[in-house]
C-alpha cells in the first residue's frame, strides 16, 4: 500500500452521530481537512433525494474519496458497510437502511459489489460490500432521470471541507444539510472565470428554494436560522425586498471558517445580529442582483404607527380576493404586504380547480414560490403529461380519451416514475401506466386524487406490478420462440435420427434387435392391461408411427435429445 500523504494522517475531531457537547468553531482551513467530492452529489443527490440516500452516499464519498494515497487514488474503493456502521456513523436509521440502499443503487449512486450475509450456525457473517458507480461517458448529468453514476473524467470535483460529511450530514435535519449544500454549491463549488473559487455567494430564498427543493419557504427559513445559530453559515449582508428592482437586493452567505485560518478571519459587521467574513473582493452571482428575496429588512426605529397602513391595505386585498373581515384580518398578522400581493398575483397562474380561497390561504401561509409558466406546447404529448392525463382520467371513470390538464409538478413527478418504469420494462405505454396507477387510486379504502400522492403510496406497487408483467412476458416469448424452433427444426431431426436407426441396423444389428424386441414386448404388454385407449385402434397406429419409433430409439441408445443436438448440430443457438 502506498504512503498515506497529509489527507489521511488527519484526525477528525468530530465524532459523528454524538452529541456536540461545543459549539461548532468553523469549517477548518480548505488545505488539507477536505474530501475532493464529485459536484454531482450537490447536483443530482441533495435536491431530490431523501435524507437516507443523501447520507449513505455522503458516507460513501467521504471513505472513498476522503482517504487517497500519494497518487490522489482512493485507498478503499469498495467499502464493506455494516448496519451498525451505517447508525452510527452515516446516521441512518436501521428501518430506513434497507430502503436507503436501494434507492441509492436505484438512483445509479452507488452499486453492491456482493451482498451481506447474517451470521448462521458454521457460517459466519459478513457485511455488505458497495462501492461508488461512475460514469465514464464525457456528458456531465445533473439530472436525476439521465444520471448514470458519478463523472469520472477531469473535473467537475471540489474540495469540500470534512466538517461537512462528518458533523453536518450525519447530524443535521435534511432541510439544513440542502441550505448548506446550496452556499457549498454556489460558493467554493463554483468555478468563476480564470479559475477562482467564490468565498461568498449572493443567494436569495428563491434561489436556494429553488436549487435545493426545500418544501416551503418557511422551512428554509428554519434552516438557514438553524445553520447561523450553529455556525455552519455566516450572513454577511441581509436581502432587501422591495417593488422597486433598483433597491433588490440577495441576502449575502458565506461558509462559517474557523478563525484561527489566516487568510480568512470572520469580523463581526456593524448594525448586522450575524457576524462578517472578510473573505476578500465580494463576488456577486452573474444575473442574480434582480432576484426577489424573501427577507425583508425594516429600520429598528420603525413606529407603530407606520405599521398600521401596510396591515389595513393588506386586509382590504384579502377582502377584496374573498376572504372574511377576521380571516383577511388575522393573515394580514402574519403576512408580509408584500407576500400577499404577489400571492394573489400567481394565483390565476395556479389556475385553482375548487377550493380557491383554501389554495390562496396555504399559499399566503407557506409563501409558495412563483408556478411555473409552461405553456401548452410544451407539455402537451410528453409521456409525463400523457400519463398524468389518464391518472386522473381513470380515477374519475372516464373510460376514453381525457379531458383534464395536469399540472406542470404532476407531469414532473409522472415523468420520473416513468424513467424508472422504462428502466424494466421498455415498452411500457404512458396512457396504460397512467390509468393502471388512477385505477389503483380508486379502488382504494379513501380514494384520493391526487397523482403525486398515489405515486408515493402506491408507486412502488405499480413498479413491481410492471417488473413481473415484463418478466412473465419475457418468459412466454422464450417459450414461443422455443415451440417455433422446435417447429422448424423438427424435420431436421427426424432426419438424424433416422439416420442414427441405419447407422444402427448396419454397425449394430444385436443391439437393433433388442430394441426392437423391447418394443414389442412393451406393445403386447399395454395390449393385454385391457384399458379403454389401449384397445383402440388410434393407439396401434400411433404406437408403430415412425415418430413414436424414432422417440423410442432415443430413449433406448440415450440419443441426444432435441436440445442437445440443436446445441451441436444448429449454428442458430436457442435463445
Amino acid at each position: 500500500m502506498s504512503s498515506p500523504t497529509h489527507e489521511n494522517r488527519i484526525i477528525s475531531p468530530y465524532n459523528p452521530r454524538t452529541k456536540i457537547t461545543k459549539p461548532f468553531a468553523g469549517f477548518a482551513a480548505p488545505t488539507s481537512n477536505t474530501t475532493f467530492a464529485p459536484n454531482q452529489f450537490f447536483d443530482a443527490c441533495l435536491p431530490y433525494y431523501s435524507r437516507g440516500v443523501v447520507r449513505l452516499v455522503a458516507y460513501l464519498i467521504r471513505k472513498t474519496l476522503g482517504w487517497c494515497d500519494t497518487q490522489g487514488n482512493p485507498q478503499e474503493e469498495q467499502i464493506s458497510v455494516s448496519y451498525r456502521e451505517l447508525i452510527t456513523k452515516a446516521g441512518i436509521s436501521r428501518d430506513m437502511i434497507r430502503q436507503a440502499l436501494n434507492e441509492a443503487v436505484a438512483g445509479h449512486f452507488i452499486e453492491c459489489v456482493h451482498e451481506g450475509r447474517a451470521n448462521a450456525i458454521g457460517k459466519v457473517g459478513q457485511s455488505a460490500c458497495y462501492q461508488l458507480r461512475w460514469d465514464a461517458t464525457p456528458e456531465y448529468r445533473k439530472k436525476p432521470s439521465d444520471f448514470r453514476g458519478f463523472f469520472e473524467a477531469q473535473g467537475n470535483r471540489t474540495d469540500i471541507p470534512n466538517e461537512f460529511f462528518d458533523v453536518i450530514i450525519p447530524n443535521e435535519p435534511l432541510s439544513v444539510i440542502k441550505a448548506v449544500g446550496a452556499v457549498i454549491r454556489f460558493s467554493i463549488g463554483f468555478q468563476a472565470k480564470h479559475g477562482r473559487r467564490r468565498q461568498q455567494v449572493a443567494l436569495s430564498y428563491k434561489e436556494i428554494e429553488r436549487y435545493a427543493r426545500i418544501g416551503s419557504p418557511m422551512d428554509l427559513s428554519k434552516a438557514l436560522r438553524t445553520a447561523l445559530e450553529k455556525n455552519y453559515l455566516v450572513r454577511l449582508e441581509p436581502g432587501v425586498f422591495s417593488h422597486r428592482s433598483d433597491e433588490r437586493k440577495p441576502a449575502i452567505y458565506a461558509l462559517r471558517w474557523a478563525a484561527d485560518w489566516h487568510g480568512q478571519k470572520n469580523i463581526a459587521a456593524p448594525e448586522v445580529s450575524e457576524t462578517r467574513s472578510s473573505h476578500g473582493r465580494k463576488i456577486e452571482a452573474a444575473g442574480q442582483s434582480e432576484i426577489r428575496s424573501s427577507i425583508q429588512t425594516k429600520p429598528e426605529n420603525e413606529t407603530n404607527k407606520q405599521q398600521v397602513a401596510p396591515k389595513a391595505k393588506a386586509t382590504e386585498l384579502l377582502k377584496g380576493a374573498g376572504f372574511g373581515t377576521k380571516v383577511a384580518a388575522k393573515l394580514a398578522e402574519h403576512v408580509s404586504l408584500e407576500t400577499i400581493e404577489r400571492q394573489i398575483e400567481w394565483l390565476k397562474d395556479r389556475a385553482p380547480s375548487r377550493n380557491r380561497l383554501g389554495l390562496l390561504r396555504k399559499a399566503l401561509e407557506q409563501d409558495w414560490s412563483e408556478p411555473m409558466k409552461v405553456g401548452m406546447s410544451q407539455l402537451v404529448g410528453k409521456p409525463g403529461y400523457v400519463f398524468a392525463q389518464h391518472f386522473y382520467a381513470a380515477f374519475a371513470g372516464n373510460h376514453a380519451e381525457p379531458v383534464n390538464e395536469p399540472s406542470p409538478r404532476d407531469c414532473e413527478a409522472a415523468e420520473m416514475f416513468l424513467h424508472r418504469l422504462v428502466a424494466v420494462n421498455a415498452d411500457v405505454s404512458a396512457s396504460e401506466a397512467g390509468r393502471a396507477l388512477g385505477k389503483l387510486a380508486r379502488e382504494q379504502r379513501n380514494p384520493f386524487p391526487s397523482l403525486q400522492l398515489g405515486l408515493r403510496q402506491l408507486g412502488d406497487r405499480l413498479f413491481v406490478r410492471v417488473k413481473v408483467e415484463r418478466e412473465q412476458s419475457a418468459r412466454e416469448a422464450q417459450e414461443l420462440e422455443r415451440q417455433a424452433n422446435v417447429k422448424t427444426l423438427a424435420p431436421d431431426y427426424g432426419g438424424f435420427l433416422r439416420g442414427e436407426e441405419q447407422r444402427l441396423q448396419t454397425g449394430q444389428p444385436d443391439d437393433y434387435a433388442g430394441f426392437l424386441a423391447h418394443r414389442s414386448a412393451e406393445r403386447e404388454t399395454i395390449i393385454r392391461s385391457n384399458s379403454v385407449w389401449s384397445r383402440s385402434p388410434r393407439w396401434l397406429e400411433l404406437f408403430d408411427s415412425e415418430p413414436r419409433r424414432l422417440s423410442d430409439l432415443q430413449c433406448f441408445f440415450q440419443l441426444p435429445n432435441f436440445e442437445q443436438w440443436q446445441a451441436t448440430h444448429n449454428s442458430t443457438p436457442q435463445s
